[in-house]
């Protein structure tokens, strides 16, 4: 007996790229410029990566005021750092960190750089083995053609002296020295998939799905209709000489600009007059049935936000907050909460680990304490019963008619909600 396995194609394909000496990111090296706008079109996504993004930069480091220091002259903190650092955590499971040394041989200035305009440099290419290729439009979304000399190369994070005094020395002296990278990649040597890559097809079922719904606000939900009418008439001018720029080119006749002007949501209902010489000559407006989408649209968009839930790890609770809130099932929530912790407490401890590496080579000790840990993000209802009771005197709160500003106030000397969470809820 034998038995088949169907064809299943890789989800990126890392190829050498000899023009730039790097390790194309897939065939059009361009693969998480590609999720990155997938993400974007696709709202149930865009959140599951900020609730990722919440969590695993947590309430920020425990060492009080430690956030607060400055590490390098553009004014990054390290409060800044951290949640640059847990936004391409979130998404694409790496992140890079750019670093500079002093003549002293200890790092003088930490910065963030986009996970997305980094490469590997090519291995068989003795010139950018073991480097990084950095730059800012992989995608060619600003330029047409990527421009080598814009490409920026930095060696691997290192920071033992002998080794970036060799890479001093290999660079032409600390004038011309770029530093080096230390990129966390979790697939060490070739590139990460992003965290809900099995599923990226439904970022793009749902943007198709809100465009399709765009589509059918913007024309009025009219019925798709067909009109019947003699040849064409000839209103506007279409017999443009040959040496105008513009010859050939159909000019649409007044029907047709009625006809225009008469669709869209804004125009909906509106009435239209048509005039014609005789019954011969009389337009007729057919509609013909188009199925009815609606249903199927709706049970496909709940199944595409199931899964890109799922892809991204999230529970439920978290993000469909209609369905499942927390003011009216606190254990819900809590769970979801402690949950979701746990599902991101690796993140944080390697969040936490690198910023102890690299800071333990900082040219100053802004952590004399040693305590890198990261906050997580803390269940606020403190039991099951103690939730739910105070999600029905919120809810009664919210219907009652006293002032609104009483209630904003209320939620948040009372309740502890954010200025901005109790003006949403109240407006």
């Amino acid at each position: 007996m034998k038995t088949y396995l169907p064809q299943i194609e890789r989800r990126i394909l890392v190829r050498p790229n000899q023009t730039y000496g790097i390790l194309n990111y897939d065939l059009d090296n361009a693969y998480p410029q590609r999720m990155l706008e997938l993400v974007a079109g696709s709202p149930t996504a865009k959140d599951c990566w900020n609730k990722r993004t919440k969590f695993i930069a947590g309430n920020g480091v425990e060492a009080t005021d430690l956030g607060k220091q400055v590490i390098n002259t553009h004014g990054l903190t390290v409060a800044k750092l951290l949640k640059a650092l847990a936004t391409d955590k979130a998404l694409f499971t790496g992140f890079g960190i750019h670093v500079n040394y002093n003549a002293n041989f200890k790092i003088s200035s930490v910065n963030y750089i986009k996970f997305e305009d980094i490469r590997m440099g090519d291995t068989d290419c003795p010139e950018t083995a073991g480097k990084f290729a950095v730059y800012n439009d992989w995608g060619r979304k600003t330029w047409k053609n990527i421009m080598r000399s814009k490409i920026t190369f930095l060696d691997k994070y290192a920071p033992d002296p002998t080794i970036v005094q060799q890479q001093v020395t290999n660079a032409g002296g600390w004038e011309q020295y770029k530093g080096q990278l230390f990129y966390f990649n979790p697939e060490i040597d070739d590139y990460p998939l992003i965290e809900a890559d099995s599923v990226w097809e439904d970022f793009e079922t749902e943007a198709g799905i809100k465009t399709f719904n765009n589509r059918e606000v913007t024309t009025g939900f009219l019925p798709s209709t067909m009109l019947f009418m003699q040849s064409r008439r000839e209103e506007a001018d279409n017999s443009k000489s040959g040496d105008d720029e513009f010859a050939g080119i159909n000019v649409p006749s007044q029907m047709e600009q009625d006809l225009g002007a008469f669709q869209g949501v804004k125009s909906a209902q509106k009435i239209i007059v048509i005039e014609y010489e005789d019954e011969n000559s009389k337009p007729e407006f057919k509609a013909y049935p188009i199925q009815n989408n609606d249903k199927l649209f709706e049970t496909t968009q709940r199944s595409v936000e199931a899964r890109i839930i799922k892809g991204f790890s999230v529970p439920r609770e978290l993000i469909n907050a209609e369905k499942s809130s927390g003011l009216s099932n606190g254990s819900e929530k809590k769970q979801a909460i402690i949950e979701f912790n746990d599902n991101t407490a690796a993140d944080r401890t390697d969040l936490a680990e690198t910023l102890a590496e690299i800071f333990s080579h900082f040219y100053t000790n802004i952590n004399p304490k040693g305590n890198w840990r990261i906050t997580p993000i803390v269940a606020m209802i403190a039991d099951d019963n103690t939730g739910i009771k105070a999600g029905k005197s919120i809810n009664d709160l919210l219907l009652s008619t006293i002032p609104l500003k009483n209630k904003i106030a209320t939620l948040v000397y009372a309740y502890g909600f954010k200025q901005d969470e109790a003006e949403a809820m109240c407006s």
